[in-house]
C-alpha cells in the first residue's frame, strides 16, 4: 500500500487543485499553506503533490512573476519518471523537510507531540541554500500534533519566513492551531469524497486491488478512512468495540476492563491508536445519521444495536454531542501529559455502557 509520499494520483479535490495553480501562476506566491479537512480525505497526498510539483522545476522563474511569460499552470501532475519523483517517495530529497512525530526509541512507541527541537529545525533547514537553486519546502503533518511550545516556534518563522520557501502545514481539526498561525496561512478546505471517488483513491493505493464495499460505506468520504477499515486489524477493533457497547448497560464489566487493559499495553500502541480513531469517527457517525435521519446506521453486524445502546445511555443526542466532544479532549489530555490508556479508554466507554 503506497503512502501519500508515493501517491501520483489526484482523485477529487479539482477545485483545490485550481486554486493553487492559479497561485502559482501569479505574480505572488503565499508562503505559507493550511490544508484542512476530515482525516483520511486527501490532505497529506495533495501536499506531497504541491511539494512535488515545485521540486521538480514547476514554478521556476526567471523574471518578476513566478513564470514569467510562460503559459500558466494548469496542473500539479509531473512526469513520474523525474529523479525529485523518486527521492520525494523514499525521503530522501534535500529540499523537502518533513515534521511529523517521531518515535520514542526509550518506550518504543510514537510521541505524543510534534516537539519545539523538531520545529527548529525547519528555520535552520530553510535558510540553507537550495541544492537545486530553486525551492525549500517543509511539510507538517499534522500540524494539530505541535505542543504549545513547538507551536511559539512555528509562529516566529511564519512572521518573517525567508524567500523561495514554502511551508504546507496539514490539520485535521484547524481550531486547535494558533489563530496567529491561521492568519498566517493561505487556507484549502478538504471535504468528503464521493463513495465513487473513495473507491478510486483507495484502490489507486491499493494498485488496483478491489476494496472491501462496506469500508466505502463506513469511510464517510475519506479514503484513508477506507484503506484503514479495510485491514482485518482495524476492522476487529471496531468489531470489538461494538460488541461492547452492544451490551450496555448490562455488559461484563471484566469484559470492559480487560479491553481496556489490552489497549493501555505499551506494546498495543497501534491499536490503541485505532480505537481513539474508529471510536471517534462510528460515535460521529451515529451521530450525523441521527440527526439526518431520525434512524441509527445499520451497515455492519450489530452495529444498529449498539448505535441505540450508546443513545440510550446517554439519554439524548445533544447529549451524545458532549461525550463524544469529552472523550475527544481526553485523548489529547491522555497522549499530551503521558496518562495511563488504560483508564482513559475507560473513562470514554463507561458513560456510554453504565446504567443511568
Amino acid at each position: 500500500m503506497r503512502p501519500p509520499r508515493e501517491t501520483l494520483t489526484l482523485v477529487g479535490h479539482t477545485a483545490n487543485e485550481r486554486l493553487v495553480s492559479d497561485a502559482l501562476s501569479g505574480d505572488r506566491v503565499p508562503q505559507a499553506w493550511l490544508l484542512t479537512g476530515p482525516p483520511g480525505v486527501g490532505k497529506a497526498t495533495f501536499a506531497y503533490r504541491m511539494a512535488r510539483f515545485l521540486l521538480t522545476g514547476g514554478g521556476a522563474d526567471s523574471g518578476p512573476s513566478l513564470f514569467g511569460d510562460s503559459a500558466p499552470v494548469t496542473s500539479l501532475t509531473v512526469d513520474a519518471d523525474h529523479p525529485a519523483v523518486r527521492q520525494i517517495a523514499v525521503g530522501s530529497h534535500p529540499d523537502l523537510l518533513v515534521i511529523e512525530r517521531e518515535m520514542d526509541e526509550k518506550r518504543d512507541k510514537m510521541k505524543s507531540a510534534i516537539s519545539v527541537d523538531q520545529v527548529r529545525e525547519i528555520s535552520q533547514f530553510l535558510h540553507l541554500t537550495a541544492s537545486q537553486g530553486g525551492w525549500r519546502i517543509v511539510l507538517i503533518d499534522s500540524a494539530d500534533e505541535m505542543n504549545t511550545n513547538a507551536a511559539n516556534a512555528l509562529l516566529k518563522i511564519l512572521e518573517e519566513p525567508p524567500k523561495r520557501a514554502l511551508l504546507i502545514l496539514v490539520s485535521h481539526t484547524p481550531g486547535r492551531l494558533l489563530p496567529t498561525i491561521r492568519s498566517r496561512c493561505r487556507m484549502l478546505r478538504f471535504g468528503p469524497l464521493s463513495a465513487e471517488d473513495v473507491r478510486t483513491a483507495a484502490e489507486a493505493v491499493l494498485e488496483g486491488e478491489p476494496l472491501d464495499p462496506i469500508a466505502i460505506t463506513l469511510a464517510d468520504g475519506a479514503p484513508g478512512r477506507a484503506l484503514m477499515l479495510a485491514d482485518p486489524d482495524t476492522r476487529s477493533v471496531l468489531t470489538d468495540l461494538l460488541g461492547l457497547l452492544r451490551q450496555a448497560p448490562n455488559g461484563d464489566p471484566a469484559t470492559l476492563h480487560s479491553f481496556a487493559e489490552k489497549l493501555g499495553k505499551a506494546a498495543a500502541d497501534a491499536q490503541y491508536r485505532s480505537f481513539i480513531d474508529q471510536f471517534d469517527a462510528w460515535l460521529m457517525r451515529v451521530i450525523r445519521h441521527s440527526a439526518r435521519t431520525g434512524s441509527v446506521p445499520n451497515d455492519l453486524p450489530g452495529e444498529a444495536q449498539a448505535a441505540e445502546a450508546v443513545l440510550r445511555a446517554a439519554g439524548s443526542l445533544d447529549r451524545l454531542i458532549e461525550v463524544w466532544e469529552k472523550n475527544a479532549q481526553l485523548f489529547r489530555q491522555t497522549d499530551g501529559l503521558n496518562l495511563d490508556r488504560k483508564q482513559a479508554v475507560l473513562s470514554a466507554l463507561l458513560p456510554l455502557t453504565q446504567r443511568r
